[in-house]
């Protein structure tokens, strides 16, 4: 009889061994298999290039921009992990950077490993338009003087795709567009918003007839920051009195942002030179950017 239990007692323990190690073994197999489907970390090298956007100016003298926010944004929503250099220098021209692109060799060298490139051009090429243009009093005469200037703006930023692309033929560029950064000031000055718009076109048009050169539109929000729906902007025209001229001189304008002491009436933009987007200007060139990525990178969403 003893035997008998012994029997039984080894059967079982035998049973539950085998069941416990099935069990055991398929838990371990399942949790292979679905570590075995997380895609892999993708290393992405981005570099950046252009004027002082790019630099980052305007946010806390940090010089860091939309990069970081890029970054978190980025590893947060897809299996990346993101590196990248930033080249941009304030004040430059598309000539001028365009010229580093061909003579500086560490920013070479960069571009050469990028998968990503991305590009903020035209804002201070507009400005030296602007400034030979003081004496206009119709749109007509403004475009009179800004076609000539725009074509040849926009040869330059094709040249300066084209020598980007002589460095790397394979990298995704992405290009920024241009903001009115005084439109809170000097509401009805359709001068400067309409220039703005005009090289916004030059530069979207140059994106969508170059390979793999996608265009970031920033305009809507960083111009108008806070005041978006019609109503805030008829409240805001009444608010500012120096809102009342369709066309003022570059000099006018200049003036008042060295001038202004206030806090920047524009959420979007620095209390610190009225000009440069602030935090949370940046802010939204970062999650800007990363939703245009979204539509053309082939990174795994998390």
């Amino acid at each position: 009889m003893r035997r008998l239990v012994k029997w039984v007692v080894a059967v079982v323990v035998i049973i539950v061994l085998g069941v416990g190690g099935y069990w055991l073994f398929q838990q371990h197999k399942t949790t292979t298999t679905e570590q075995d489907k997380t895609p892999a970390t993708k290393q992405v090298k981005l570099v950046a290039i252009g004027d002082s956007l790019t630099q980052g100016i305007g946010y806390a003298n940090d010089h860091k921009g939309y990069l970081p926010d890029l970054k978190n944004d980025l590893q947060k929503a897809y299996y990346v992990k993101l590196s990248s250099s930033n080249y941009g220098i304030g004040g430059l021209r598309s000539d001028q950077i365009d010229k580093r692109v061909r003579t500086n060799q560490k920013e070479r060298a960069s571009l050469k490993k990028a998968n990503v490139i991305t590009l903020t051009v035209g804002g201070n090429d507009l400005l030296q338009s602007l400034e030979k243009s003081i004496f206009v009093s119709s749109n007509k005469q403004l475009d009179s003087k800004l076609t000539p200037v725009k074509k040849t703006y926009r040869k330059k930023v094709q040249r300066l795709i084209k020598d980007i692309r002589a460095v790397n033929p394979n990298a995704t560029i992405y290009m920024f567009g241009i903001y009115n950064p005084v439109y809170v000031y000097f509401t009805n000055a359709t001068m400067i918003t309409n220039a703005v718009a005009q090289w916004n076109v030059v530069n979207k048009s140059v994106a969508q007839q170059s390979d793999n050169v996608h265009f970031v539109s920033i305009s809507k929000q960083l111009t108008y920051g806070q005041y978006q729906s019609a109503a805030s902007k008829a409240k805001l025209k009444q608010e500012v009195t120096k809102s009342n001229s369709k066309y003022v001189s570059a000099s006018s304008v200049e003036s008042l942002l060295q001038n202004q002491t206030s806090k920047e009436k524009n959420d979007y933009l620095s209390d610190e030179d009225h000009f440069h987007p602030n935090h949370r200007g940046y802010r939204y060139m970062a999650k800007t950017l990363a939703g245009v990525m979204g539509k053309y990178e082939s990174w795994q969403s998390k």
